[in-house]
């Protein structure tokens, strides 16, 4: 039954799966999201955990409602459409048929995938800042230093499932999105620069 339920719920005809790439694709979405906002925190010198809290979680939190609300909009549609095409084709109304049922469930599953992987692994980037709030990393800098460090490490785990999935270099694909972390923090940081 697990195995039918998965089959109908995250693989396309193609046999591509749904879940991967949404999990991939807003998995890394949170972490650049976070690793924006810490880069911008630490260079403009927020010597609050609190605060920063505050701009990770509320943003994790927009990304959750925006990922779920917008994937659901979208499966739903294209679900819909898919069905409307297999109507006209049966040449019957098919209401009330248990592809007509699973629109609504399937679009619900993937769209909660989508939001959920965005915002845990946007909170992950935060766990040293909560961390610095209950004074187990008493020192700021070293809370900043370990969002990054674990951004890093979860762009890298990424990058080397993408790499798994192509079946290509696992290092090559870790590492392609550990520079684009790096990217995006030197030019995050580089911006805040010229702005102040």
């Amino acid at each position: 039954m697990f195995e039918k339920l998965k089959e109908k719920l995250l693989f396309e005809k193609s046999g591509e799966n749904i879940a991967q790439r949404y999990i991939v694709l807003n998995g890394f979405d949170g972490v650049l999201t976070v690793l924006g906002i810490t880069v911008g925190s630490f260079s403009t010198q927020v010597d609050n955990p609190a605060v920063v809290i505050s701009a990770c979680v509320g943003t994790a939190v927009g990304l959750l409602a925006s990922g779920i609300s917008g994937a659901y909009i979208t499966e739903t549609s294209q679900r819909l459409r898919g069905f409307k095409e297999l109507r006209a084709k049966m040449l019957t109304d098919m209401e009330g048929s248990v592809q007509e049922k699973n629109i609504q469930s399937e679009s619900l599953v993937i769209s909660l995938l989508n939001g959920f992987s965005s915002f845990m692994f946007a909170m992950l980037g935060t766990v040293p800042f909560f961390l610095s709030t209950l004074g187990i990393i008493p020192m700021l800098n070293v809370a900043y230093y370990s969002s990054m460090l674990i951004s890093g490490i979860l762009l890298a785990i990424l990058g080397g499932y993408l790499g798994r999935i192509a079946k290509e270099s696992i290092p090559f694909y870790a590492l392609k999105m550990v520079l684009v972390g790096v990217g995006t923090a030197a030019l995050m940081y580089g911006l805040q620069l010229f702005i102040l």
